[in-house]
């Protein structure tokens, strides 16, 4: 992760030290000054929090900004006591109203698609995608059935 230092402007004497995020440009203070005023700070239009994006109907996509590949705590279905680590696929989208929110989605086939072009270099953080969901396909090795996906880079025409 790339980091700038800049400055917040406090008074005409006193400036606090503040770093920037390069990956979502939010900005972080020092936490051994002075807080400045928050209630004159500008509210970004992005949603921390990340929703689960489970597509329902063959054919659903979206149109996002890939953001990384982690894990999301969930509980276990049999004991909600027992917490597993769920590998899943971050994304950021744009809602109708303009603001940007963070999705991810835990399919295995998702995951291991996106972690494979990853490696090959084809897709980092920032790639715009249109993920779009297949519907379930019968698994060869046991009688389940898995997500099935197609992941497409966008091309932004941008000029």
């Amino acid at each position: 992760m790339t980091t700038d230092t800049t400055s917040l402007q406090l008074s005409d004497t006193q400036e606090l030290p503040a770093q920037k995020n390069q990956n979502l440009a939010v900005m972080t203070l020092d936490l051994t000054m002075p807080l400045p005023d928050l209630g004159s700070a500008d509210v970004m239009p992005i949603d921390l929090m990340s929703d689960y994006w489970t597509p329902e109907v063959p054919g659903e996509s979206k149109r996002v900004v890939f953001v990384k590949l982690d894990t999301s705590p969930v509980r276990d279905v049999n004991d909600p006591e027992i917490t597993h680590q769920l590998a899943c696929a971050y994304f950021l989208e744009k809602t109708d109203k303009g603001e940007i929110r963070q999705i991810r989605n835990g399919s295995k086939r998702l995951v291991g698609a996106l972690e494979t072009v990853l490696e090959q270099g084809m897709v980092g953080q920032g790639t715009p995608l249109l993920v779009t969901f297949l519907g379930k396909k019968q698994n060869r090795t046991n009688s389940f059935k898995s997500d099935n996906w197609s992941i497409k880079p966008l091309k932004l025409n941008i000029g």
